[in-house]
């Protein structure tokens, strides 16, 4: 986060260009010098000086003996300095170099080890994301936490068709916080891009489901509402071509969409990473291997932390999931996850701090991810790594001078621990966390298998409706008649061929 003294002009006509340049080896504010005069007390020699450079005065620091001016246009900073160096009134005059916090202040950072590893601190010397927004797709945002979220605006509720999007699940803010966390406040955690503004539109239900149609009113929402980036820690192994309409619109409004690549521990890039105008994002542990549960297969482009809630690689104590703030049973909390999900907004993040920067294009914002990721797994890009790592301070570096810095050597991939042979699967799958919501003339069915299964639902009176994709969180929306009452039960079917049966349900509308 860059922490700035600047002292506001005293003449309102005067303006200071506060865009850092990056041209020598500390960052300074354009325009604007720090000068100390061997006055003599009577003021006569500053005023010569100004009027000799042609400078305003920004702020006088009498206790200092020091003028903060502001230089005519056209004027290089480094210029002026070897000019007034020569000028014997002139004891010493410099740069107003940036400053910042090498570390924030929120009492839990220490255990964000995820912001560490893709370079945030250090690319907080260029951008923190302000004047970016992100739309975060999702379960929606909740308000109010004690760390909460530095610029919410307000959104949309595509999923329930309101203007509340409020977040009931936690899912979606803790994607937001990871981007946009209020960050050396003090308290909690940091974000990723704390100056990013988040655009909260939800367009999933209240118990994590959704369907196309919210997905893509979601993301037209997002993009007539001035969203830079899209975050969509969400997916299925499903394309539509409804969705593939919205993806398009984005694209060709020049929005960057960021999308989980799935945890289904498939060979395959879920649905809407696979588009190819989208950046399908996996996920890694804390020793920098890919996580298990991430998805692979052509179309992977970055990887980013997800996590891994069995390990304690960094040996803080605690698993290695991400840290965020969020709700839990209502209740706000600091918690680790796991997921594709929580590695996405870490690349929705770099994309709005990369906007910041001035890199407007989608395609060259791809580029410099990709050329300046550390490469992981097989040397270049491979179908398990994508183009690597995520390292935001390499990328920041390459969009404002050109050059990737040198890297750290890439991370040797270890012995997948499922290479094993496993034993034959005769065990069928557990079908749990059975929900239902309705909604006017329709109602969503939801459950959860404890692994990857075709499932699908068998009505009494209508027979099966089957979703025909193996997922392990599973959800089927349906247009009723008000006043009726359905009768079902749930089958899943996992790639053994075992199947499973729930017991009997009923709904009433």
């Amino acid at each position: 986060m860059l922490l700035l003294t600047l002292a506001c002009a005293t003449d309102a006509d005067v303006t200071a260009n506060q865009a850092p340049v990056f041209t020598d080896t500390e960052a300074y504010v354009e325009r604007e010098m720090l000068v100390a005069v061997d006055d003599r007390g009577d003021g006569v020699a500053m005023m010569e000086v100004q009027e000799r450079y042609g400078a305003t005065v920004m702020a006088d620091m009498s206790q200092l003996g020091v003028v903060h001016l502001l230089l005519p246009d056209q004027i290089e900073v480094k210029d002026m300095k070897l000019r007034m160096e020569q000028d014997q009134e002139i004891v010493f005059a410099e740069p107003n170099y940036l400053t910042r916090a090498y570390a924030t202040n929120d009492a839990y950072v220490d255990y964000q080890w995820n912001l560490e590893m893709v370079g945030a601190f250090d690319a907080w010397d260029v951008s923190d994301g302000t004047g970016s927004i992100v739309a975060v797709l999702d379960t929606g945002v909740r308000d109010g936490g004690p760390d909460g979220i530095a610029t919410l605006l307000s959104g949309y509720d595509a999923y329930y068709d309101d203007y509340d999007p409020t977040d009931n699940d936690g899912h979606g803010t803790f994607v937001a916080g990871t981007i946009a966390q209020t960050t050396n406040n003090g308290t909690g955690v940091a974000g990723m891009a704390p100056g990013a503004a988040i655009l909260p539109v939800k367009v999933l239900s209240d118990q994590g489901y959704g369907d196309v149609s919210s997905l893509a009113n979601g993301i037209v929402y997002a993009v007539d509402n001035g969203a830079d980036v899209i975050n969509m820690s969400l997916g299925s192994a499903t394309s539509s071509q409804t969705e593939y309409r919205a993806v398009q619109y984005a694209y060709d409004q020049g929005v960057v969409m960021v999308a989980a690549s799935g945890n289904e521990y498939a060979s395959s890039v879920g649905y809407p990473a696979a588009y190819p105008e989208v950046i399908a994002v996996g996920a890694v542990r804390a020793s920098g291997t890919r996580s298990p549960y991430s998805n692979t297969g052509s179309g992977l482009e970055i990887m980013a932390p997800g996590g891994d809630m069995t390990r304690d690689d960094n040996g803080d104590g605690y698993a290695d999931g991400v840290l965020q703030e969020t709700i839990e049973d209502g209740s706000w909390t600091y918690t680790f996850w796991e997921g594709t999900s929580m590695a996405t907004p870490h690349v929705a993040a770099a994309a709005a701090m990369l906007k910041s920067a001035g890199v407007e294009d989608i395609e060259e914002i791809r580029e410099i991810l990709a050329l300046s990721a550390r490469d992981a797994g097989t040397a270049g890009y491979d179908t398990t790594y994508g183009y690597g790592i995520l390292d935001i301070d390499a990328a920041m570096e390459l969009a404002v001078e050109g050059e990737v810095p040198d890297q750290e050597e890439p991370v040797v991939e270890e012995e997948p621990e499922e290479e094993a042979t496993p034993a034959a699967d005769t065990e069928a799958p557990i079908i749990s966390d059975v929900d239902g919501a309705v909604s006017g003339g329709s109602f969503t069915l939801m459950w959860t298998t404890n692994e990857p299964a075709t499932s699908g639902i068998e009505f009494e009176d209508y027979g099966l409706f089957d979703t025909s994709e193996y997922t392990t969180s599973h959800s089927m929306r349906f247009n009723g008649a008000r006043g009726s009452t359905y009768v079902f039960k749930f089958v899943s079917v996992d790639e053994a061929g075992n199947v499973a049966e729930s017991d009997w349900y009923q709904i009433s509308l």
